[in-house]
């Protein structure tokens, strides 16, 4: 399928509450804002640049007690804002070590990545009809109800479903509403990151969710777009450290 997209948080992240088993691999994102305070798990930590090892170390805690209640490393990513991403990992025994390698995922991508949603479905049907009349919410809603079928159908951990979410996105932009559209784009990255899809893909829905952020009331609030971004940026694409300092840039920014 020719799918029709411009040239753009709990993922494996999030410590579940209490006694529950960790996913398979635990990733945490901390972002450490210019001027000071940092943001974790959707929560703001206000304070100065000189209290920054305190306010790390109030999200971290939780992190060492998890690793030591579930005898398993977690591994904690810090964007800072000159864009570097700083890999740690929290031991078993509370210890803090360098993560200084990415980790690589040898596999081969599954071929549906480059398949796309199959058109002989008629899942498309109608979000084509919409798109060839210029209707974009109209297509929008259209892919929406075609990626709840897929859902239904697949599951939500599926490659379809996360093309789906993708096209929602592409439609949100043409609708020209760009804060749903950056939500979108950062929930098809992640989920292209976490599924194991192709690199390029997750990273052209990072710069699409950013580039909407930046059309949209740019919303600067702790659970809000701006945020989630920055914390797919410093999971996903780590060494991307332009695109990340200037976001990081925007949202403080937007905050005073």
């Amino acid at each position: 399928m020719t799918q029709p997209l411009p040239t753009p948080p709990t993922e494996e992240g999030t410590m579940p509450p209490g006694p529950s088993p960790l996913p398979t691999d635990i990733h945490e994102t901390l972002i450490v804002l210019p001027g000071g305070g940092v943001h974790a798990q959707g929560l703001l930590h206000d304070g100065s640049p000189d209290q920054l090892e305190v306010l790390i170390e109030r999200v971290r805690g939780p992190l060492r007690a998890a690793a030591a209640q579930h005898n398993r490393p977690i591994r904690l990513s810090i964007g800072h804002p000159n864009g570097h991403v700083e890999r740690q990992q929290i031991s078993a025994d509370g210890t803090i070590h360098a993560d200084q390698d990415l980790p690589t995922d040898t596999s081969a991508v599954d071929p549906v990545w480059n398949q796309g949603i199959p058109e002989e479905t008629g899942l498309l049907a109608t979000v084509r009809a919409a798109q060839r009349a210029g209707q974009w919410r109209a297509a929008q809603q259209a892919a929406r109800r075609a990626t709840q079928h897929l859902t239904t159908q697949h599951g939500r951990d599926h490659p379809y479903v996360a093309m789906g979410t993708e096209l929602q996105a592409y439609f949100a932009v043409m609708a020209r509403d760009c804060a749903v559209a950056a939500s979108l784009y950062i929930e098809a990255a992640v989920a292209s990151h976490r599924l194991g899809g192709p690199e390029e893909q997750s990273r052209r829905c990072l710069v699409n969710a950013v580039t909407a952020w930046l059309h949209s009331d740019r919303d600067t609030s702790p659970g809000g777009a701006g945020f989630a971004a920055a914390h797919a940026l410093i999971r996903i694409t780590p060494y991307d450290h332009a695109t990340l300092a200037a976001l990081l840039q925007r949202l403080t920014t937007g905050r005073a």
